[in-house]
């Protein structure tokens, strides 16, 4: 039960409370042009997480281009992935 408790504290540390982080920033507009790589940085490394929890190895792609503006669509395609990703890492 100590070790569960331990696992589950770190789990959410390390994966589910910086995702939260990152949509509400994304929500909250805080997030610039030149932030769309750091942000496809973050995505790709949680992604590569949750493929390896299903037992699948995650290839070098990228997700979002890096080049271009963070305008609505974009964001609006951040939040959905990462979204994705919180719900997934909430259900464990």
């Amino acid at each position: 039960m100590k070790n569960e408790a331990i696992n589950r504290f770190i789990f959410e540390a390390v994966l589910i409370d910086p995702i939260n982080d990152i949509i509400l920033k994304l929500k909250n507009k805080e997030f610039r042009d030149c932030d769309i790589k750091w942000l496809n940085g973050k995505l790709y490394k949680f992604t590569a997480v949750a493929a390896e929890t299903l037992g699948v190895k995650f290839p070098e792609i990228q997700l979002i281009s890096n080049d271009g503006v963070l305008n609505d669509y974009t964001t609006t395609r951040f939040i959905e992935a990462f979204t994705t990703l919180l719900n997934y890492f909430k259900s464990f």
